[in-house]
């Protein structure tokens, strides 16, 4: 369950002022997206919503949640936070993580260094699209920010001192669209006392960043170790082809310790579509050689 389900909704509005009723910075605020009818896999889109959580002065996990959890689509579905009113239209201005179609309940998270009273102001709409390639397929829409009533509620009981720690994920060849693979590093990152957000981040050396593919990469925690193989007991976030900074996160109803000492690793792969084709594999947990990243608190 993700945290939008665990936190209980005020009734105050905050109609893009970045305090509540009382003055006080926002811990969270949470704005409704539309169903979009459209010429793609889902004609009759999916409603959601898209949430800011206070993480600290200069940070925002900004999360998605889609009516009715994944779509069942054989895609997933990137998003972002575009300039302008909906109805006026704008160019994207923050890369949100795509939601997976195929499992995962529906929701993505990202980290986004901008504090939240400055998204609670933002002259801006969110977009959720079919796929990569279909872009042009909006899902799910609605404004946010200075042109929207935000519905504001408890934030977030996050630790004092947050640990981390970072594992590598190698190259994996393949007989897919990206044959050489791409290497990368998962995250852990304490975020509550049994809550961790998880960020998969990819090294494509590509000019601007991205991977340049015209899919998502789903990402998965299996069980066991690689070479052994296992299911899938966690369901991370997609990283979009596109994304320059190509990086996804999640959140994950688990404590850090659990996660640290899980016998586990993760497979990236090419697209929904071709999961058989993973192009980036790690150790995690117990399995794996780990970077302690001394408790930095950037996700």
């Amino acid at each position: 369950m993700l945290l939008l389900g665990v936190f209980a909704w005020t009734g105050c509005d905050s109609g893009g002022s970045g305090m509540d009723d009382s003055g006080s910075t926002l811990d969270q605020v949470r704005y409704d997206l539309e169903a979009q009818s459209n010429d793609g896999a889902l004609p009759e889109g999916v409603g959601g919503t898209v949430t800011f959580w206070n993480a600290g002065s200069d940070q925002t996990i900004v999360t998605l949640e889609l009516d009715g959890g994944a779509t069942d689509a054989n895609v997933s579905h990137p998003a972002h936070i575009h300039k302008n009113t909906a109805s006026e239209g704008g160019d994207i201005a923050i890369y949100l993580t795509p939601v997976d179609g195929s499992g995962g309940g529906g929701t993505s998270a990202r980290l986004v260094d901008r504090p939240i009273d400055e998204l609670a102001d933002f002259d801006g709409y969110v977009n959720v699209h079919e796929s990569v390639e279909n872009l042009g397929n909006v899902v799910s829409q609605g404004n946010i920010g200075a042109n929207a009533e935000g519905t504001t509620g408890e934030g977030l009981d996050l630790v004092d001192d947050p640990r981390a720690v970072t594992y590598d994920l190698s190259a994996n060849t393949n007989d897919g669209s990206i044959p050489d693979g791409i290497s990368g590093q998962v995250r852990f990152q304490e975020l509550t006392s049994d809550r961790t957000i998880v960020t998969v981040s990819l090294d494509p050396g590509s000019e601007d960043g991205s991977t340049g593919a015209n899919v998502s990469h789903p990402a998965h925690i299996h069980e066991n170790t690689a070479s052994e193989g296992g299911d899938i007991v966690e369901y991370l976030s997609p990283v979009d082809g596109s994304d320059t900074a190509a990086k996804s996160s999640k959140l994950v109803d688990r404590s850090y310790d659990s996660l640290v000492s899980f016998d586990g690793y993760v497979n990236v792969h090419e697209s929904v579509e071709n999961l058989g084709n993973v192009v980036s594999q790690g150790n995690i947990g117990a399995n794996a050689d780990d970077t302690d990243d001394g408790g930095d608190p950037s996700y």
